[in-house]
């Protein structure tokens, strides 16, 4: 199954809900995004079907059992049947949280996003990841379920605040290193649009081939391991934490010569991420083990795969032995602590 990537308005996005071979809608929405644009989706909703709405927590938030069970709950109380049909409306917490819903749901049911963040855009919206979090780390559980469609509305992005339009930029960052054509795009002189769309479809490309992440989309994992540590760690937006955790990577085994393609990368997009966080700090590498201990792309008890970058477009996912990594990072903290670049 391929997922339709396609540009909309609201009018159009009402259009492409009214077309949905249902007569239930199950619409999961952020309550910030619900907040901000509750007319434009109410005044362009489909007439001619029932619609049961449900607003998370903001972002993150909303990811855990907790919730999950209340959304789970709320839905299955309104006699939902197998035909019905749920959409997305959010960040990538949402679609997340709101796919994971849809693959329980019923055992089972369709489902479709509307992306609301630059981030989502470009990528936590494609590829079928659904999940939430545990207290022992980020979207330990989950399941690989499919959306049929993404619908991206730009104008979405006219209200992200600073630091979720940050987020996205990061996260395009990482595609700049995974493929020669964007990485082009990224030091030309390309509308946001463009980049938007060129990482979207390699996104859609790569998950195509590789579904359940056995090869090419491993490559999708660049800067995450210890990004997602230092998402917790600093309280960081998750692309900022991905362009942490790349320049770690790239600082830890031998692609220093990277760190200048990811500020040019930084620069050309607008971007300013300043300093690393742990700048004139002490590194914290007993809690960043502890989530990366808890990785969920760890290959046993003894090893993690981390994704090194070749070359710009080429990649290799290498197996460490998790006490090597320990070490790496124990013989490096007092040179990490005045890092920067």
């Amino acid at each position: 199954m391929k997922t339709n990537i396609q540009d909309c308005n609201f009018s159009s996005l009402g259009e492409e809900l009214g077309a949905i071979d249902t007569d239930n809608l199950l619409i999961v929405v952020d309550s910030r995004v619900w907040q901000i644009y509750a007319k434009e989706l109410v005044e362009n909703h489909p007439k001619d079907k029932k619609i049961y709405l449900y607003k998370t927590l903001e972002g993150e938030a909303t990811k855990n059992v907790a919730e999950f069970e209340k959304g789970l709950e709320f839905f299955l109380e309104k006699g939902i049947h197998r035909d019905s049909y749920l959409v997305a409306i959010g960040g990538g917490a949402t679609s997340d949280f709101a796919g994971f819903l849809a693959s329980s749901l019923l055992r089972g049911l369709k489902w479709s996003v509307v992306p609301t963040t630059l981030l989502s855009m470009v990528d936590a919206s494609i590829g079928g990841k659904t999940g939430i979090n545990s207290k022992h780390g980020k979207n330990l559980i989950g399941a690989f379920h499919l959306p049929e469609n993404v619908w991206i509305i730009e104008d979405f992005i006219n209200s992200l605040p600073k630091e979720e339009l940050d987020s996205g930029l990061g996260e395009i960052i990482k595609y700049g290193f995974l493929d020669k054509e964007i990485s082009k795009t990224l030091t030309s002189k390309c509308s946001l649009s463009e980049v938007i769309e060129a990482c979207a479809r390699k996104k859609e490309e790569i998950v195509q081939s590789d579904f359940k992440e056995n090869g090419a989309r491993i490559s999708l994992n660049l800067g995450h391991t210890f990004g997602h540590a230092l998402e917790k760690i600093y309280d960081l937006p998750h692309g900022v934490a991905v362009f942490w955790g790349m320049a770690l990577i790239f600082k830890l085994y031998d692609g220093e010569s990277f760190l200048k393609t990811l500020r040019s990368f930084e620069t050309s997009l607008g971007a300013d991420f300043g300093a690393p966080p742990w700048l004139n700090k002490t590194f914290p590498v007993k809690k960043i083990m502890e989530y990366v201990t808890k990785d969920k792309k760890r290959k046993s008890n003894e090893e993690l795969q981390l994704v090194l970058v070749e070359e710009v477009g080429q990649f290799k996912a290498v197996s460490f032995k998790i006490s090597d990594i320990k070490e790496k990072l124990e013989q490096s903290k007092d040179d990490l602590r005045s890092f920067n670049f």
